[in-house]
């Protein structure tokens, strides 16, 4: 219709540009251009501006993968883990994986730290491995990887020195951050300013982050916050908030894992006849 002319003269720059780039990518695919070919390769994954073609996508990633092209490797160790649902082979895998770390990919250093601290019959636990890609996808900017190196300066693990100061460090850096993480650091300052463990000792700082971490839903902390309630320290005593926090602290939790009567403040029982007055 005349008055969707106006609309499609204003698409046209963009629709063409789109198909330029596009063309471009083919082009520079063709003349083995690494960054090229795992662009076009994703365009052909996911079907965005070509056909979807999962086995061009796939030669296209090995071969940028070949010249060492970072995010190819990690998309073929995707692959090869069986994430795409067309193949399983943990040996190139692991291989994949371990070339994308090397080359400085940083979801690929998270992976693979994970991949040693949690161990597996094909590869060993390695604390020591394991915090090294931490440490470099901590620096890195991965928030997930700082939250484990706190742990493991907390803990002293994989050989690391324990130091409270450096484990406070980092969960500080890490508290307020948007991830899933968060919530743990959180707790964990909770912990630091409690007990003065590589932090002056303080309380009311330590309270405020105690209640951050339970109402971002670490279970630790609203069970800790319920039981602050219960008994009055750090917070006054209120055995209506003690038994909504104990009672949050348990939802999705598996009735095995704990006893419901432990949900309930145990002040909050009705007293014995030797208590009547």
């Amino acid at each position: 219709m005349p008055q969707d002319h106006p609309k499609a003269a204003r698409l046209l720059p963009s629709v063409l540009a789109f198909c330029i780039a596009v063309l471009g990518s083919s082009a520079a695919a063709q003349s083995d251009d690494p960054e090229a070919q795992y662009e076009l390769a994703r365009r052909y994954s996911s079907g965005v501006g070509v056909p979807m073609d999962k086995e061009r996508a796939l030669k296209l990633f090995t071969s940028s993968a070949a010249q060492g092209f970072a995010k190819a490797e990690y998309e073929l160790a995707n692959h090869y883990r069986g994430r795409t649902g067309r193949a399983l082979d943990l040996d190139m895998a692991s291989s994949y994986l371990e070339r994308s770390a090397r080359h400085g990919y940083v979801p690929a250093q998270v992976d693979l730290g994970f991949v040693y601290f949690n161990g597996s019959g094909r590869t060993p636990k390695d604390l020591v491995r394991s915090f090294h890609w931490f440490k470099r996808a901590a620096d890195g900017g991965a928030v997930i990887a700082q939250c484990m190196v706190a742990d493991f300066y907390k803990q002293g693990l994989g050989g690391v020195e324990r130091n409270p100061r450096e484990a406070f460090r980092w969960y500080r850096m890490t508290a307020t951050r948007a991830d899933r993480c968060a919530a743990k650091s959180q707790y964990e300052l909770y912990a630091s300013y409690a007990s003065g463990s590589g932090v002056r000792r303080d309380l009311p700082t330590a309270m405020d982050w105690l209640k951050r971490a339970a109402e971002a839903g670490n279970p630790q902390a609203q069970r800790t916050l319920g039981r602050a309630y219960e008994n009055g320290v750090g917070a006054p005593r209120d055995l209506v908030l003690a038994r909504m926090w104990l009672r949050k602290s348990r939802e999705g939790v598996a009735p095995h894992d704990d006893h419901e009567h432990e949900d309930e403040p145990r002040a909050a029982h009705a007293p014995g006849p030797a208590h009547a007055h």
